[in-house]
């Protein structure tokens, strides 16, 4: 076989390469120590990045199988922490003293939000790839890219996709880049926004979006901008010089129509037995090592206001965005514009409005500083609808039918880690607040506000979070009835008096609690607790007991004027029987003092409440409730007085009510009152003492006092037992007629029984019936010492007159009865005496011959005969103010 032939040096030296080459693989892991190396690489991959490189770990230097160096914990500022990067070093370039990379691989660490990396990146020749996995937001994501390394001054093709498989979306670039930067097309594409952004509030709708992006040292161009969600779209542009100081940006996006309701996520699917059992297993398998309170702290976020960020002080940008139609939560926001400006370190909000659903509209005009990275903002809000009720069930606030319109303007100022709205005007209605909002900007929210409408201030200092708002509130005011005005302005309360209330507040799930309650009106305090549901209708519910509270200075004040009432509603509730035929009341003047104005009760619609009221007493018009217990129920404007209960006049009171708008009922029992407590008193006689038990059931109808008192109907029983009543002494009656001789006895029993005295019963009783505003009774009675009586009587209550027959019978055999009459103004009526009956027992007893002396009028010139009536006449005249029938 032949050989090619070898020169003796040739060998030799080919021997010297291998010899030498052996020898630098053997011995280049002792001679090189590659931390020598940090340095010159932090810096030139710092220079080349520009940003700072470190290289916290080891370095260590490969020979074979082929030349690498490996970098442990390698970190880019603010961009990226790698656990392991490891430079592949072709052999050959390596010797003949021209490095380049062949390959670049990493295994483990973060870029951005990408974490969790293995890629791999190497180059063949003119052509390059990579390759790559890792978790994009917590979702598996892949890379790849390829491309041509560029030449000169020439642009190589370059495209890129990244891709979610668990979301199905992709993201991609296609285009060229160079020195001189970057051109090509930008795609992306979501098979779902919701599930992309892990939001239930956005639509269920897949997205897609492409635009021309161009990169150059110069400037960055973002053109035909183009997003499409559903049926929606967006185009825009985004233009950037980099070019001299300040850099400019010019930001300008536009839709026509943007519909975030689209395709809404369905509710999830309610969990399996099976399912809950098997995730209850698997939780209670983990060890739990977070304290509650530490877990809880940690899923709050730290508002991102309350964080350091400066402004750039080397960009001046020009931001209009507008959208004509926005839907979401199934109504439209029209007219969307956001114009703002960068300039300086100083952005000026020029208009950040939008038309809001319910005819309303918001505006925000300001400015914001960050000096030393806490930001500064001033600007002014507006705000109004025209239907408010509308705008909070959009919000999901509740839809109440009040207040039915608004408008609020304030300024907006956010300094020292606090957001606050100053010179707050809010008009609800016919209402105006002012005052004061601000909520501190760490987690919980502190909160503070100070309201007030006129004569009325309303205070809060507190906190929210974790779904809950607590801290102390109060309400105070000058007087009373300002209050009440505020939330009744035609209510007119009799009296007035300082008011303060304050209460610990504790709001969550759509719950205020109102605890340590204490609350002073005038000279009436109460305590307790309450709570507010905002839930639908509102709903107050409160259990307070207080001390003795005179009821005259809240009620409505008396007022004559002549104004029309309106014509009441059908009265509702359960109808009172009819009454017997009456005698008809005493005609009156005309005049009454019931007032013809209409009590306004329209707050009774504001809310609904459960109250319970346990108090030392309850004073109205004179009358005093000793240990009472209420419980009042208000829903849909009717207001429940179910149980009253009490000592009134010593007695025991049990009472239930009914109060709307424009009707009102009432049932009660008393039993065992003492009368010696008031001495009931109308035309002379008084009652001076007894122990009175009584049933009544009323109901009335009517806005105003006049016209509930014009239609009461109803009916009662009272009885009084073992009493007094003064005015007449039947007992000296019945003792003179007994003893009836001459018209001196006859004289004496008037002086006896109708001048005065007083007669002790053993029972008065009577039932009673109304109708129209008439109060009738046909069955009175009285069974006394002496003897007893009986009568009819009538009351008209909107004329305030009083007719009434009483019959007195003395208890002497054969005595007649004796006629009493009280006609006219129920205050003072006008007392007469019936001598009917005694007129003809004088006659019948031969007394009448005592009126008329024997001869009288015999002549001409004697005086005329009398008789017996006419004498009569003349002498109950005295005691009757009147001349008796």
């Amino acid at each position: 076989m032949s050989r090619l032939p070898v020169s003796k040096p040739v060998a030799i030296t080919a021997a010297a390469v291998a010899a030498a080459g052996l020898a630098l693989v053997l011995a280049a892991p002792v001679l090189m120590d590659g931390n020598t190396w940090r340095g010159p690489i932090e810096a030139q991959a710092s220079a080349l990045l520009g940003r700072k490189v470190t290289v916290a770990g080891p370095i260590t230097l490969r020979i074979l199988p082929s030349p690498a160096v490996t970098l442990a914990a390698v970190a880019v500022e603010n961009t990226a922490a790698l656990d392991r990067v490891r430079l592949g070093l072709p052999l050959g370039a390596l010797l003949a003293g021209r490095p380049e990379l062949s390959d670049i691989v990493i295994e483990g660490g973060r870029v951005g939000p990408l974490d969790g990396l293995t890629l791999r990146a190497s180059a063949r020749g003119e052509s390059f790839s990579l390759s790559g996995s890792g978790r994009l937001w917590g979702r598996p994501a892949t890379l790849e890219a390829g491309g041509r390394r560029p030449s000169g001054g020439e642009m190589a093709p370059l495209k890129a996709a990244l891709a979610l498989p668990s979301l199905e979306s992709t993201a991609g670039f296609e285009g060229r880049f160079g020195k001189g930067g970057l051109d090509g097309k930008v795609e992306v594409s979501l098979a779902s926004l919701s599930r992309a952004a892990g939001s239930g509030q956005l639509p269920d709708a897949p997205l897609s979006a492409q635009a021309e992006l161009r990169l150059s040292p110069d400037e960055v161009v973002i053109s035909d901008l183009g997003v499409i969600l559903g049926e929606s779209t967006v185009t825009g542009s985004v233009v950037a010089s980099l070019t001299g100081a300040p850099a400019l940006m010019d930001v300008t996006l536009r839709a026509d129509s943007f519909d975030l309701d689209a395709r809404r996520p369905a509710p999830a699917q309610p969990q399996t037995q099976t399912q809950t059992q098997t995730q209850t297993q698997t939780k209670a398998a983990v060890p739990v090592t977070v304290s509650a309170s530490a877990a809880s702290t940690a899923q709050q976020p730290v508002p991102a206001a309350a964080q350091p960020f400066e402004l750039p002080h080397d960009l001046a940008a020009n931001l209009d965005v507008g959208i004509g139609r926005l839907i979401w939560r199934g109504e439209t926001v029209g007219n969307i514009q956001l114009n703002a400006l960068l300039d300086g370190q100083r952005l000026t909000l020029s208009q950040a409005s939008a038309k809001l659903p319910g005819g309303g509209s918001v505006k925000l005009t300001g400015a914001l500083v960050t000096p030393e990275g806490r930001p500064r903002f001033e600007g002014d809000l507006k705000a109004e609808s025209r239907n408010l009720p509308a705008l909070r069930s959009w919000l999901g606030l509740g839809g109440g039918a009040a207040p039915a319109k608004g408008k609020l303007e304030g300024k907006v100022r956010l300094a020292d880690d606090r957001l606050s709205l100053n010179a707050l005007t809010l008009d609800l209605d016919e209402r105006r607040i002012t005052g004061m909002v601000s909520a501190g900007l760490a987690w919980p929210l502190p909160l503070k506000a100070e309201l007030g409408l006129p004569g009325l201030a309303l205070g809060f200092d507190g906190s929210f979070g974790a779904g809950k708002v607590e801290g102390g509130v109060s309400l105070r005011a000058a007087g009373f009835a300002q209050a009440i005005r505020a939330v009744s302005p035609g209510y007119r309360p009799r009296g007035n008096g300082e008011l303060a209330v304050s209460a610990r507040l504790d709001g969550r799930d759509g719950q205020i609690a109102f605890n340590d309650l204490q609350a002073r009106a005038g000279e009436a305090t109460v305590s307790g607790k309450a709570s507010l549901s905002l839930e639908g209708q509102p709903k107050l519910t409160a259990s307070l007991s207080g001390n003795a509270i005179a009821l005259d200075p809240f009620l409505p004040a008396k007022d004559r004027a002549e104004a029309e009432e309106p014509k009441p509603r059908r009265r509702t509730g359960y109808a009172a029987p009819p009454p017997p035929p009456v005698v008809p009341a005493a005609v009156s003047s005309g005049t009454s003092s019931w007032s013809r104005t209409p009590v306004d009760l329209g707050w009774l619609q504001a809310l609904d409440a459960d109250l319970s009221l346990d108090a030392k007493a309850i004073s109205v018009s004179g009358w005093r409730l000793d240990e009472p217990r209420v419980h009042v129920g208000l829903a849909k404007g009717v207001a429940d007085l179910d149980r009253i209960s009490g000592r009134l006049l010593g007695g025991d009171l049990a009472a239930a009510a009914r109060v709307a708008a424009n009707a009102l009922t009432l049932s009660a029992t008393l039993k065992g009152a003492d009368l010696a407590q008031v001495k009931p008193a109308s035309g002379g006689l008084r009652l001076e003492k007894g122990r009175m038990g009584a049933d009544l059931r009323l109901a009335a109808a009517g806005t105003s006092p006049a016209a509930l008192v014009a239609s009461l109907a109803g009916n009662g029983r009272v009885e009084v037992a073992d009493g007094e009543v003064s005015g007449f002494d039947l007992a000296a009656m019945d003792a003179r007629m007994r003893n009836m001789e001459n018209l001196g006895s006859l004289l004496g029993l008037v002086q006896a029984g109708l001048s005065g005295g007083s007669s002790r019963f053993s029972s008065l009783s009577g039932t009673f019936a109304a109708d129209k505003g008439l109060v009738a009774s046909r069955d009175l009675a009285l069974v006394a010492e002496g003897g007893g009586a009986t009568g009819i009587a009538t009351v008209d209550l909107p004329r305030e007159t009083i007719s009434s027959k009483i019959a007195f019978k003395l208890a002497a055999p054969d005595a007649p009865a004796l006629g009493l009459r009280l006609e006219g103004p129920l205050a003072s009526p006008v007392k007469a005496v019936d001598i009917n009956d005694l007129q003809r027992w004088l006659v019948q007893k031969g007394l009448g011959k005592a009126l008329n002396p024997k001869g009288a009028g015999d002549t001409p010139d004697a005086p005329r005969k009398l008789k017996a009536g006419d004498a009569l006449r003349g002498l109950f005249s005295a005691f009757g103010k009147k001349k008796a029938e």
